[in-house]
């Protein structure tokens, strides 16, 4: 059984008071992964397809400057960053409103209960009923019987 390691609060305060003292790292230091540096240089990497460069010829180009990535990376960065930019500006462009969000679950519990009349109302093997309302055996398309299992309440 895994231990659960706890700390006294004078050594969080401690941690706490180091990380609070660090000076500012220089900025040409920090770390950016592959997606966000990829998001920061879209415009650029598709300057440079629309100027006729494959990918791959535009990983090479980066390769030079030590940033050595594969093309299906390029590719998928490219992808994930044209989608992000397309949810914002959708989300920007939408103005929230309660009205639809209303309608469709009065539309949903309307279809909802027209399938339930609809489904006790048909038959199916000679008449036998395919489901009635309040009965524990339902049959599905299949004609399989369906039943609750409550033995093991």
């Amino acid at each position: 059984m895994p231990v659960v390691k706890s700390f006294t609060q004078a050594q969080w305060d401690a941690a706490s008071r180091r990380l609070d003292a660090l000076p500012e790292k220089p900025a040409h230091e920090h770390r950016v992964n592959v997606r966000d540096a990829i998001k920061s240089m879209q415009a650029e990497i598709s300057s440079a397809q629309r100027k006729g460069y494959t990918l791959e010829e535009i990983v090479q180009q980066l390769a030079e400057d030590g940033v050595e990535i594969s093309a299906s990376t390029l590719r998928y960065a490219m992808q994930r960053a044209t989608k992000e930019t397309r949810t914002k500006q959708v989300d920007m462009n939408t103005v929230p409103s309660t009205a639809p969000a209303t309608r469709a679950k009065k539309e949903r519990k309307e279809r909802t209960s027209h399938a339930v009349n609809t489904l006790a109302r048909k038959t199916q093997d000679g008449g036998k009923a395919v489901s009635q309302q309040g009965s524990m055996v339902i049959r599905d398309a299949f004609s399989f019987e369906i039943t609750p299992d409550v033995e093991n309440l």
